[in-house]
């Protein structure tokens, strides 16, 4: 488990609910998946940063209450 605390980086962000990051293997194929059932994605799956010979990608989109969580995606490359 990782537990990330910073101040909100866009405006968008700033809000009473916490961002729920939902770790998966195949980022695209989630999110591919989850727009089939009709999730609202404010972007798409994107390399949010690169450590040595790590990627860490993200994909982060809307819940019912209009909270924003993410999906994520680490591999080695």
């Amino acid at each position: 488990m990782r537990l990330l605390l910073s101040v909100p980086e866009k405006e968008e962000f700033a809000q009473s609910s916490s961002i729920i990051y939902f770790q998966v293997e195949n980022i695209h194929g989630a999110y591919d998946e989850l727009l089939r059932k009709e999730v609202t994605f404010i972007d798409e799956p994107h390399l949010i940063a690169k450590i040595g010979q790590s990627e860490t990608w993200m994909a982060f989109f809307k819940d019912s209450e209009d909270n924003t969580h993410a999906l994520m995606s680490e591999f080695d490359v």
